[in-house]
């Protein structure tokens, strides 16, 4: 299973820089093909980035991870619901929407990007840890693992 962890956390590291990448062509590629360049991005975010992290609740549970990698897996999973989440209480708050841009609108779902940059980054982190614990059976360094009590 901690083979199975880590292959699942470095897919969905690998994800998030192909969510980014779909990011951009769905802001440059519009001008070409319109608003649809932003679908692929939306699929990949919605659908793989999310089953991905879905699986690697299920993976690092299975790999006895620890609670707080479990918890961090949980927190990825999480926050790609938040990003879904943005544009729907962005819109309610300020009454902005696709066809009635408003510059409160802009400012509430751009909140999208610093979210996404979390999930790059506890991605990023989650494939360390997963990588430590394949190799050495444990997600805690060395230097941070618990010491025993001197004697005296």
């Amino acid at each position: 299973m901690r083979k199975a962890f880590l292959v699942v956390t470095a897919l969905m590291f690998l994800d998030t820089i192909v969510q980014l990448y779909l990011a951009a062509f769905g802001t440059f590629g519009s001008h070409v093909i319109g608003d649809d360049a932003f679908d692929y991005h939306a699929f990949n975010g919605q659908v793989v980035l999310r089953s991905l992290a879905l699986l690697s609740i299920v993976f690092a549970a299975l790999a006895r991870a620890g609670k707080n990698t479990i918890w961090l897996t949980v927190g990825v999973f999480l926050l790609t619901w938040v990003q879904l989440l943005v544009f729907i209480v962005g819109g309610i708050l300020t009454g902005a929407g696709r066809d009635n841009p408003t510059v409160a609108g802009a400012w509430a779902v751009s909140t999208h990007a610093v979210t996404g940059l979390l999930i790059i980054f506890s991605c990023y982190w989650l494939f360390l840890r997963a990588r430590r614990l394949d190799k050495t059976g444990s997600v805690t360094k060395a230097s941070e693992a618990p010491r025993p009590a001197a004697t005296v």
